[in-house]
């Protein structure tokens, strides 16, 4: 998978005004010229856009439960 695409502090202006105008996420993703996914996922949370996320599965035990199993 590609890296995130992050959006600027100018686009992220222009995001927080549209979103609040009430344009659709098509309408915004012309405007800024930005795909579609970006500006849905800029919008869907707009506090954590660009901080990295947890990817793949949790393991079930971590390392301190791993070490009392070996013993």
């Amino acid at each position: 998978m590609g890296l995130v695409s992050t959006v600027s502090s100018e686009e992220q202006a222009q995001l927080d005004i549209m979103i609040q105008l009430g344009f659709s996420t098509l309408q915004m993703s012309r405007r800024i010229t930005r795909s579609r996914c970006c500006v849905r996922n800029y919008a869907l949370d707009t506090m954590a856009h660009g901080s990295a996320k947890p990817t793949g599965r949790p393991r079930i035990l971590n390392y301190r439960h791993k070490r009392s199993v070996v013993r």
